[in-house]
Parts: C-alpha cells; sequence; structure tokens
C-alpha cells in the first residue's frame, strides 16, 4: 500500500472531500527533498527566488526549535504551511490524543505530495481522527472554516497555538495573512456569539416567555415574506452621517419602507420623519427606557422586534406588531418551532443586522443603508447628534443609564471598546472601535449568506461595507425612489387574519407540550451530572486522605471520571438547548482544562478534578434556573391569556436511560 492510501485511512472523516479532490491533481512538478524520514519542499517566492521549506541540515532539530515554548497540553493547534514533515510529525506525536490541528496550506499539489512520501501512520493509527486540512482548492474557505469554529470543535480552539511556518512568510503571504484574519474573526464572533453571561441568557428567556402571549396573538412574520419585491427599502442606523441625510430622508416616505433601528427611532421623530418599520433587537430594560417610553408612537409605524425584546415594548405599540424569532439563537428557534412556525430571520448581535435581514426577507430592491458609520466621524463623533448618546432632552434617563452610555464609550475602556483602525468609505483607513468592527464582519457575513441583487451603502462616510455597492444618498433617491409603494397599514390589511381563540390555545398546549418532552432530556443530563459530581468529590477525598496510595489505580479511577465527564459535556453540545445555554460554561471549562488536560502527577489530577466539579456543579444550578424560568414563564403566560393552570403547566419529566457510551469517541 503506498503512503497515500495508507495516510487517507487516518485522514478521511474531515477531509474527504479533498482526498477526492486530489485524485486529478497533478503533483509530479514539486520538487522535494529528503533528509533521514523527513522530506521538505523546493519553492520559488513572488519574485521567483528559490527556497527551501524547511533547514537542509538538520530539519527535526529546527523542527524542535519551532515548537519550543508550545504548549503540547493544549487541545487546538493551527499550522500554517505544510513545507515541513518534522513540524508535523512532532506536533502529532506530542499532542494530547484529544487535541485538534488544523492545518492550513494553500497549494494543494503540495499537500498531494507530502502525503505520498510522508508515511504517517505510526502518528494517525489507532486514535482519534482529529485532522483537519484546508487549501486553496475550496472555494469557499471561509465559510469551511466558520463551519468547523462554530461546531462543537471550535471549543478546542478556544486556546490554541496559530503557528506560522518559515515557507509561508515567503510565499502566498497575502493568503496566509488573509487566513490567520480570518481565523481571529472566526474565533471572536463564535465567543460573542454564544454569550458571556448565563444571567443575560435567562434575562432573553425570560422576556420571550413573556411575550409568548404578544407571538401568539399576532400577525405571523412568515407572511411577510416578498411583500416588498422589487421596491426600495432603507434601513436607518444612527451613525453620525445620519445628520445630513435626513432632510432627503423626509422626502422619500411613501417612496421608500424605511426601516429604522432602534436608536433611529428618536432621530427620526425629532425631524418629523415616521418610519414605517422599527426594528427592536436589544433583550435588556434600557431598550425601552431609551428608545420607546414616552414615545408617541405613529399610527402608522409597525413594530418587529426580536420574541426576547421587554415585554413592554410590544404592549405600548400600536396595533402593527410582528414578533421576530431570531434563527440564530436556540431557544427562540425552539419557541418557533414550539409554536407552530411563524418565520424566523437569522441576524446578528446589533439592530443593524436585523434590519438588513428583514429587508433582505421582504425582497428590497435596492437594499440602501444610510447612517452605517461603524466608526468614528472625523470629529470623533460616534453618533447621530439627536440621539440618546448625545442629546439627553427628551429622554428620562437615570444617572446609572447614563453612567453606562459613557461606559460605553469610553475609549479602550475594555476589549470591545479598544480603538482600530478600519478601511474607510473613502478610502485609507479611519478609526473605529472593536465592537464596530465585529458588527462589520458580521454585516459582511450576512451579505454573503444573504444575498440580495442590489445593496448600496448611500451613508457617505464610515466604514467601507465589503458586498455593497456605494452612491450618494441623493443619486439613489433619484434613481430608484420614484413610485408610491404600499403603506404599513395597507400591507397589513392584506395578511392572513391572526388565529382564532380556538388555534391559539391549542398552539400553546403544543407548546407545553414540547417544552416537557424538551425538559426531560435536560433533566437526564442533570441528573448525570449529580452522579458524575459525587463520583468526583469522592476521588478528590480519597486522593487527600491517602495522597500516597497506590497511583496507577488512582490514575484509572480518575480516568473512569474524565471520561464520563467528557462524555457528559458532548451530551451537552450535541443538544441544541443546552449547548446555547450552557455554551459560556462549557467555553470557560475549555479553556480552563486546555493546559492542564493531560494527567502527569497527582497534583494535576486534583487540579483537574477540581476544574470538572466547578463544570458540574455549576451545570446542575444552571438547569434548575432554566428549569424555573420556563416554568414561571408558561404559569404567566397561562394567566394572561385567562388558561386553566392545572391543564396547562411545565410538568417534564427524566428520560432516564443507560448512557451509550462506549470507549473511544464518537465522531463530533
Amino acid at each position: 500500500m503506498t503512503y497515500f492510501n495508507r495516510n487517507i485511512q487516518f485522514l478521511s472523516d474531515y477531509n474527504q472531500w479533498l482526498i477526492e479532490e486530489m485524485e486529478t491533481i497533478d503533483c509530479d512538478k514539486i520538487e522535494f527533498r529528503r533528509v533521514g524520514d523527513d522530506i521538505f519542499f523546493k519553492l520559488a517566492d513572488e519574485q521567483g527566488n528559490e527556497f527551501y521549506t524547511a533547514s537542509v541540515y538538520d530539519p527535526q532539530y529546527e523542527a524542535k526549535l519551532f515548537l519550543e515554548g508550545v504548549n503540547l497540553d493544549n487541545t487546538g493547534y493551527i499550522l500554517m504551511g505544510m513545507g515541513s514533515s518534522a513540524i508535523i510529525k512532532q506536533i502529532l506525536e506530542n499532542k494530547t490524543e484529544t487535541a485538534w490541528v488544523l492545518i492550513i496550506e494553500k497549494d494543494t499539489a503540495l499537500v498531494k505530495k507530502f502525503l505520498e512520501e510522508v508515511d504517517l501512520s505510526s502518528y494517525l493509527e489507532g486514535k482519534l481522527q482529529r485532522v483537519i486540512i484546508l487549501t486553496d482548492l475550496m472555494e469557499q474557505i471561509s465559510v469551511v472554516l466558520s463551519t468547523y469554529i462554530s461546531s462543537m470543535i471550535g471549543f478546542y480552539f478556544l486556546q490554541t497555538d496559530l503557528l506560522r511556518t518559515f515557507s509561508s512568510y515567503r510565499r502566498d503571504s497575502e493568503f496566509y495573512e488573509k487566513m490567520i484574519e480570518e481565523i481571529i474573526n472566526h474565533l471572536r464572533t463564535h465567543m460573542t456569539s454564544m454569550g458571556n453571561s448565563l444571567d443575560d441568557t435567562l434575562m432573553g428567556m425570560t422576556n420571550e416567555l413573556n411575550n409568548v402571549p404578544i407571538s401568539l396573538t399576532s400577525h405571523r412574520l412568515k407572511d411577510l415574506k416578498d411583500k416588498y419585491k422589487g421596491k426600495p427599502i432603507i434601513c436607518v442606523a444612527s451613525g453620525p452621517s445620519l445628520d445630513k441625510q435626513l432632510p432627503l430622508l423626509k422626502t422619500v416616505k411613501g417612496k421608500a419602507l424605511i426601516i429604522s433601528a432602534e436608536s433611529a427611532f428618536r432621530v427620526l421623530l425629532k425631524n418629523g420623519i415616521s418610519p414605517d418599520i422599527v426594528c427592536i433587537l436589544e433583550r435588556g430594560a434600557n431598550s425601552y427606557d431609551l428608545s420607546v417610553k414616552g414615545v408617541e408612537i405613529p399610527e402608522d409605524t409597525a413594530l418587529l422586534g426580536l420574541t426576547l425584546m421587554d415585554e413592554r415594548i410590544p404592549r405600548s405599540w400600536n396595533k402593527y406588531v410582528i414578533p421576530v424569532f431570531k434563527e440564530n439563537i436556540t431557544h427562540c428557534r425552539l419557541m418557533n418551532q414550539a409554536l407552530g412556525d411563524m418565520g424566523t430571520l437569522y441576524n446578528g448581535n446589533s439592530v443593524a443586522h436585523l434590519s438588513f435581514s428583514l429587508a433582505q426577507y421582504m425582497g428590497g430592491y435596492p437594499i440602501i443603508f444610510i447612517g452605517q458609520d461603524l466608526a468614528y466621524s472625523e470629529d470623533g463623533v460616534t453618533h447621530s447628534k439627536h440621539s440618546f448618546y448625545v442629546d439627553h432632552s427628551d429622554v428620562e434617563m437615570s444617572a446609572e443609564q447614563r453612567k453606562q452610555i459613557q461606559n460605553s464609550l469610553q475609549e479602550d475602556k475594555d476589549f470591545f471598546n479598544k480603538t482600530v483602525y478600519v478601511d474607510g468609505y473613502y478610502g485609507g483607513k479611519i478609526k473605529s472601535r472593536e465592537l464596530w468592527r465585529q458588527f462589520l464582519f458580521w454585516m459582511e457575513h450576512l451579505i454573503r449568506v444573504m444575498p440580495a441583487p442590489l445593496i448600496i451603502n448611500a451613508t457617505e462616510g464610515g466604514a467601507d461595507i465589503p458586498g455593497t455597492i456605494k452612491m450618494p444618498f441623493k443619486e439613489v433617491v433619484e434613481k430608484y425612489c420614484i413610485e408610491s409603494i404600499m403603506s404599513i397599514p395597507e400591507m397589513f390589511s392584506d395578511l392572513p387574519p391572526v388565529p382564532s381563540d380556538e388555534d391559539i390555545k391549542e398552539n400553546f398546549r403544543s407548546m407545553v407540550e414540547f417544552f416537557n418532552n424538551e425538559f426531560g432530556e435536560i433533566q437526564r443530563v442533570s441528573l448525570l451530572a449529580e452522579e458524575m459530581l459525587d463520583a468526583a468529590e469522592k476521588l478528590q477525598n480519597e486522593l487527600v486522605l491517602n495522597p500516597d496510595g497506590h497511583v496507577d489505580l488512582l490514575k484509572m479511577k480518575a480516568g473512569r471520571v474524565l471520561r464520563n465527564v467528557e462524555h457528559l459535556v458532548k451530551d451537552v453540545l450535541k443538544n441544541p438547548f443546552l449547548n446555547f445555554f450552557l455554551n459560556p460554561l462549557v467555553s470557560n471549562y475549555h479553556v480552563k482544562m486546555n493546559p492542564i488536560s493531560r494527567v502527569s502527577s497527582i497534583e494535576r489530577l486534583q487540579l483537574i478534578l477540581t476544574t470538572q466539579s466547578y463544570l458540574l456543579k455549576n451545570m446542575i444550578e444552571g438547569i434548575q434556573q432554566l428549569l424555573d424560568v420556563y416554568d414561571k414563564g408558561i404559569r404567566n403566560a397561562v394567566l394572561e391569556l385567562g388558561y386553566d393552570s392545572e391543564e396547562l403547566y411545565l410538568d417534564a419529566k427524566p428520560k432516564w436511560e443507560i448512557p451509550d457510551w462506549e470507549e473511544g469517541e464518537e465522531s463530533l
């Protein structure tokens, strides 16, 4: 059997597409040299200068120097360039079995030649398949990266070593720098999308449950699909450039659908503009206090807010309300499923993302951005002068709220306020913040995965938004905002009627049954966590009382506990509800465990058990909090809807079964 065929046996789980595509790749022209059992390649840089990808004298010694300081107890390694077999062998030989290795090599022919000439079977055979190879053969390599990093695999890269080989500097440097930027952005997005607080997540769940009566008695989002197909839709954000666009925006009312971000709502009203739609995304009380409280809601303005918004907002609005379930928040997606599918929207963590997703969903042509600066103005201004960030005259704002706003805009106060520079609308680099850069990255992502025929950035300032074309707002208005469009009252009168009382009750009953079933599985996980916590604490006590006990026996007992906890974590990550809710906790656990994952001493074992006990205790407490929130939320909804609390209530029973956990590990 050839080296190539032997190697691919142990790489097929995560590289099957690449393996199949390599069959047609000619690698005969790839030059290499062999020193002992190792190979390296002869390549040429962009200027035609030839070089070798590793030391021609002692590639193994060079590899040892290269890997000095690398924590080989990590659970993730990212290697840029595949030019040295010695480096790859040493990583595979010394890493823990559960650690992942992501190799990015632009040249697919070089990868094929490597696998033809290097026998990796002794490092891979009989072990978990944990090697992923990406090349430029994958046209959507960014999407592939995003898929891996946002999956369970991504947890193993939360604390990782990013290793850039010599050859990646000499040839295709721009490609590798782009890949590093992509990886960092995807990891940041992965971290921010999972949230950083169980309390914040519970707030969103509480709000969504409190808004169940609104969701059941309102029109459905899915009925808005393509309602404004071929009509111009203007997405208004509250950046500093908005002020110069307001006079012209006022003239297009009725000739383009105006969607306002919540922070721009007061700005528009102060300038005599009633938007057609206001999008609400935030879940905290400030969203109501700063954007809605005390505002006279225009009769022809609709509210499309996420279901996790403050419950006071939809109850303060006029009759034109449609709750929006966020597709990429698990509890929103599951609630939508439980209520019979009212429609969902995929969007990011900024209300501007929600506005764009809605405009795309309704078929807007073109979709037009104004006030979407995502950067400081030349004068250092962050928002429109009429927004509550700047003008507090018409907002009842507490001292704490003022302090929160000031802190949110204070430069370099924390990670998300850190000063960064991004590509500008008019070229060059302009000053921004890390949070806005994340919003920009998300907007670019949305435009890529939710394409629209024409997206125009008419902000005339701020950051460049890839995927859009630039055009002055005046030119946009003259070219596209010509004909009258359907008003919001006209559009709502054209929608299917809201469900009957009988249908509403049946939908609510189905929702309760859905969550009783979901929480049965969640309670099973909680019971398993209690058993494992008991086992971990007993072993910790044994280590304290008998520190000089039989080491091999202690390690055997510890191995059983460690494997069971790892299996439990996988059960959590495979359950959509628990995966979402416990994401911050599991993320924290992986970051703490990565540097100590190898049992090398009794002291290390104590530290591992302490870390795992912390995970299990918080998992048990978190699940109980989750159950309490849904129990209370369902009882409140029953009361508001006038149903019988003895007929409809949360009554989840644990789905107890013997865990199907075998030695080894299932494919992720």
